[in-house]
């Protein structure tokens, strides 16, 4: 799961990034996706390809595929990007809450 956290933050920045980056896309998404793998970190996604693989080549359970990887990464990417999402809005809102 932790391995997951720092995906849900990214992936919730590159939503908020990609607004701004207009004819760059698509090195945005590579350059995050590369930082992904570089540090080996887990993204529901990608991780339910790789774990369905597994469990169809017969090397892990079902069971294992979904309670030791893809419902951990799913709530670290959910932690994550709901994490940056919380913290962005709170810094949009911050001056009416003082009020």
């Amino acid at each position: 799961m932790t391995l997951g956290i720092p995906v849900g933050f990214i992936m919730a920045a590159a939503a908020w990034v990609l607004a701004n980056v207009r004819g760059s896309e698509f090195w945005l998404v590579f350059a995050l996706t590369y930082v992904i793998a570089l540090g080996g970190l887990a993204h529901v996604v990608t991780g339910s390809s790789q774990a369905s693989f597994l469990w169809l080549s017969g090397s892990i359970g079902i069971g294992e595929a979904w309670l030791e990887f893809t419902l951990p990464t799913l709530a670290g990417n959910i932690i994550g990007g709901t994490g940056l999402f919380t913290v962005l809005a709170h810094g949009q809102i911050r001056g009416d809450l003082s009020a």
